[in-house]
């Protein structure tokens, strides 16, 4: 009978594959946390409480993403800088100065000075990434939204079942509807 259980466990509780560079110790630690936290006292709320942790997984993955993206877009950033200041330069220059500016000092000491002369300096590199990347994050925040909506019916699915399985039914055998308004209001006369 426990081999039975534990093959429908496998095979109806969702077990996500990482991606490459996701840590398995990091999953089993929020997976544990959740665990924890909820208990689940059956099949059903092993199942609910699996999808909260996909939920919240890729929640955390999608936080990391946020920073990563705008990241990536700091030399497009760089490059649309360069062609408001240096209005003259031709576009190879530009893109080999926004190609090199992130592993050669002379070309950051020279991005540097270009961006002094116009009264800037590099929070405009990041300010530029971040107004580049918008759409990305603004998708992103989209689905972290949806996220939070899923994982709280989620858990509002698992107090509903705790709370329908908590309560006693009653003793009395059922009545038939017009005798229960008969007997719960004495100005219905029968």
């Amino acid at each position: 009978m426990q081999q039975k259980e534990e093959d429908l466990k496998q095979a109806l509780i969702y077990r996500p594959g990482l991606l490459s560079f996701e840590s398995q110790r990091e999953y089993r630690q929020l997976e544990n946390a959740i665990r924890d936290h909820i208990s689940p006292r059956n099949i059903l709320e092993q199942i609910w409480t699996s999808e909260i942790v996909e939920t919240e997984w890729e929640t955390v993955r999608l936080r990391r993403y946020k920073g990563q993206i705008v990241q990536l877009a700091k030399q497009a950033a760089l490059r649309n800088l360069l062609k408001l200041i240096c209005a003259d330069a031709d576009e190879n220059e530009i893109d080999d100065l926004a190609r090199r500016w992130f592993t050669n000092k002379e070309v950051r000491k020279r991005v540097e000075t270009l961006l002094r002369s116009h009264n800037l300096d590099e929070s405009v590199i990041n300010v530029e990434a971040y107004r580049l990347s918008m759409g990305d994050l603004t998708e992103i925040d989209r689905r972290l939204s949806y996220l939070v909506v899923r994982r709280d019916k989620l858990f509002g699915q698992i107090d509903d079942y705790r709370a329908g399985m908590s309560r006693v039914p009653s003793r009395r055998p059922p009545q038939p509807f017009h005798q229960e308004l008969e007997s719960e209001d004495p100005g219905i006369a029968g």
